[in-house]
């Protein structure tokens, strides 16, 4: 049986969402839509539609989100509800949903999905999963023309997406369910720089895509250092509990390259505006002084069993979760808290030039 948790917590999260979402509407910034592309980190439960092993809808997953388990791997919000919230959109609806059509998609779309990359052929073992090119095809196939037909008449398609936000969050699963598997052929292509290379092309040639459907102001994130994940300390750091530095060295190294690629489009997309999300450096500053940030526990998982909470995952048959979930940088074993979740997306909405590259995004937004 699970440790009690007050009735009061998805209570106070739906006030908190309430709250949010009004003092984002006083001070809106200009944005229409928020579309979304990528993993379990932002996946709001499009899996739930999909035969994959990659899903959470059930408890205690959800155990502090306004509608309960809903497909997030998180006891609340992800990164990308709590920035929608912030933009005063609201949570942005699941592609998979069935109510998600009609003037539904008028405030944008999530496709992200558990287990995916920007490689077709990441998460395979999982079972289904929509690709970041799957995402896309989404978005032209189906969501588009639905724009389209209920976009009215007063504004044009165009412009409305030169005013929604593109936000991506892709690449981790690209090396931590693909690459450093014992059963994955990659290594025999590729070196480490090379893989880089080619995920870094492929990122290059999706985005581009999205341009040429209409998108025009994109957030993309860089990967956080997955070395520091709690199921990635167990299984490859017997020694101590310290981040795995191997696995932090390949995501700073990739997140250079992806920055780089941002640059790049900047210069040759006319119109676009590209901004580079460090999550990498904001979560190395928050693991490396937690309680600067109100946390206690930054190797650990918050739902789990065995060590670090991260032998046995976080399911409805764990017999463990934590009271305050709070004090934990890691809700189970691979995925981020609603506190850190909550953090991260106010700094990327009206943080400081070093953490979001070249502007935050209320600015991007201003433009």
């Amino acid at each position: 049986m699970l440790m009690e948790t007050s009735v009061w917590f998805p209570l106070v999260f739906f006030l908190v969402i309430l709250v949010v979402t009004d003092t984002a509407l006083c001070n809106a910034v200009p944005v229409q839509a928020m579309f979304v592309f990528g993993d379990s980190l932002i996946d709001p439960g499009n899996n739930n539609n999909l035969k994959s092993l990659a899903s959470a809808n059930y408890l205690p997953h959800g155990i502090d989100f306004s509608e309960g388990p809903t497909g997030r791997f998180c006891n609340g919000g992800t990164m990308a509800d709590h920035l929608s919230i912030l933009l005063g959109l609201g949570l942005i609806p699941a592609f998979t949903n069935p109510s998600t059509k009609g003037s539904n998609v008028l405030r944008g779309v999530n496709f992200a999905s558990s287990a995916a990359g920007l490689l077709n052929d990441t998460g395979a073992p999982f079972g289904d999963r929509l690709s970041m090119d799957r995402q896309i095809v989404g978005f032209r196939e189906i969501i588009l023309p639905q724009f389209k037909r209920n976009i009215g008449r007063e504004t044009t398609t165009e412009g409305y997406l030169a005013k929604s936000l593109f936000f991506s969050n892709m690449g981790s699963n690209d090396f931590l369910t693909n690459y450093i598997l014992p059963t994955s052929y990659e290594p025999k292509l590729y070196s480490v720089p090379a893989y880089q290379d080619h995920l870094t092309q492929v990122y290059t040639r999706q985005l581009k895509e999205l341009y040429n459907l209409g998108a025009r102001k994109f957030l993309i994130t860089g990967i956080p250092p997955f070395g520091c994940i709690p199921f990635a300390i167990v299984l490859l750091n017997l020694k101590d509990d310290q981040c795995v530095s191997k696995l932090n060295d390949m995501a700073m190294h990739l997140n250079s390259k992806v920055k780089t690629m941002v640059q790049q489009l900047n210069k040759e997309l006319s119109g676009a505006s590209f901004l580079f999300w460090d999550l990498n450096n904001i979560m190395t500053e928050i693991i490396d002084n937690p309680s600067r940030y109100g946390f206690k526990y930054t190797n650990i998982a918050c739902c789990g069993a065995g060590r670090l909470n991260s032998i046995l995952l976080c399911t409805e048959d764990v017999p463990f979760v934590c009271p305050d979930r709070s004090e934990y940088v890691f809700w189970d074993p691979f995925h981020p808290s609603d506190a850190f979740n909550a953090i991260v997306s106010e700094q990327a909405y009206g943080g400081k030039l070093q953490d979001t590259y070249p502007m935050n995004v209320k600015q991007l937004l201003q433009l």
